[in-house]
């Protein structure tokens, strides 16, 4: 595995890489992304209220759960 470093900003979602490393064009590359600055972070959860009580279970529960235990 080689690597290569360069800066780049990124425009509209894409990272352009640098004529100089035009043999990158078009390979599949496994790219690392180091940030110099924090990004906010939102820990958005989802909400379920508009699905909670619209499922109902047919069953036995635990004996469900057992099963998947023995599956271990």
């Amino acid at each position: 595995m080689q690597a290569f470093e360069f800066e780049s900003d990124a425009e509209k979602n894409l990272i352009e890489i640098p004529p100089q490393y035009s043999q990158l064009y078009s390979k599949h590359l496994r790219v690392i992304l180091l940030i110099g600055e924090k990004i906010k972070t939102t820990n958005q959860k989802y909400d379920f209220s508009d699905v909670s009580g619209k499922l109902e279970w047919q069953g036995d529960a635990v004996q469900e759960q057992r099963k998947i235990r023995d599956e271990w």
